[in-house]
């Protein structure tokens, strides 16, 4: 019996570890694009798509969490000075390198911190706005048992909806409901997620035995669809009239 105190200790150190941490995860491309058939149209297109491709494994973001927050960003890039600066730029724009997402899961809030030519946006929605589709598919990521789940995020932009269909691969045995970018809601933590064209798998798993400090994005505007509209407009005139 005297060693009840200490088992309780230990049990509650575990539990509370359990809601304290960082996972790393590094993006890919979730479809190839150096396609073969892309090499024989083009051989410079084909390198370009190569270099790309290279690149996006070489960013690393991190999920930083706490009980009641998270924050995904980027946290360090790993792609040379000495590649091309256009191109560097695409990529790590691409997966969302300039850019933050904040959760809240005690106030279901999400904000995205999103840059743009013309200013700094920021969004904000319920974070439970996803309507997860659950399978029975799984399948083994770094020694873990994942399943999959299915959704189709909706971008809207200039009055389009573009529709991005997302897979989500969540482990149960991390009672995590967190994710990569704008995603969570999953009965386990998210270990490799693709949106559309872009792909995020976990590196690296870290429970910490302190609370993580969170910092919610409060830098940017928030502006309508019609307001960035016109934003966007007014900056292409100015470079028509420009040139």
């Amino acid at each position: 019996m005297k060693y009840l105190p200490l088992l309780l200790l230990l049990m509650s150190t575990f539990l509370f570890s359990q809601k304290n941490g960082t996972i790393t995860y590094k993006s890919y491309f979730a479809h190839v694009q150096a396609t073969e058939e892309l090499k024989e149209r083009n051989r410079m297109d084909y390198q370009e798509a190569l270099d790309e491709e290279m690149m996006a494994k070489m960013l690393r973001f991190s999920l930083d969490f706490n009980e009641k927050e998270s924050l995904f960003y980027l946290s360090e890039s790993l792609i040379s000075d000495a590649e091309s600066k256009s191109v560097r730029a695409y990529v790590t724009g691409m997966f969302y390198g300039m850019a933050k997402f904040y959760i809240n899961r005690e106030t279901d809030e999400l904000t995205e911190q999103l840059p743009y030519s013309f200013a700094i946006l920021l969004r904000n929605k319920k974070a439970s706005f996803i309507d997860w589709n659950l399978t029975n598919e799984s399948k083994n990521i770094n020694g873990y048992t994942c399943y999959k789940a299915t959704y189709t995020y909706i971008q809207k932009w200039k009055g389009r909806e573009f529709p991005w269909p997302v897979i989500a691969w969540y482990c149960p045995e991390i009672p995590v409901s967190l994710g990569p970018v704008r995603y969570s809601g999953l009965p386990g933590l998210i270990l490799e997620l693709q949106e559309d064209k872009r792909g995020y798998i976990v590196e690296k798993i870290e429970f910490l035995d302190k609370e993580v400090q969170i910092e919610k994005p409060t830098e940017g505007e928030e502006l309508t669809v019609e307001e960035i509209k016109n934003r966007d407009n007014k900056i292409k005139r100015e470079l028509l009239n420009q040139e």
